[in-house]
């Protein structure tokens, strides 16, 4: 009824995460400084994750599946990677 929901702080801000670079492109992804993680202070994401997994679903949304939502791939990588 709800679609594919993401649960929890962790998946929701690498979700989050992979928007912003699907968004705005790997330069300002490396120089994006989040004023809504860690308040008040905010963050420099770019430089303080590792984008592993935000470079994979953007590539995935990009190459194999365009039509699926950041979303959703995020929803799915956990599970694909845990088959591997």
């Amino acid at each position: 009824e709800y679609g594919r929901v993401i649960h929890e702080f962790d998946p929701y801000f690498n979700y989050r995460a992979a928007e912003y670079l699907w968004q705005h492109g790997w330069r300002k992804f490396f120089q994006w400084f989040d004023y809504m993680s860690w308040y008040p202070l905010g963050r420099p994401v770019g430089t303080t994750i590792y984008p592993g997994m935000q470079f994979t679903s953007v590539w995935i949304k990009q190459f194999i599946l365009p039509q699926w939502s950041i979303n959703d791939i995020c929803c799915f990588v956990p599970a694909w990677f845990g088959v591997l």
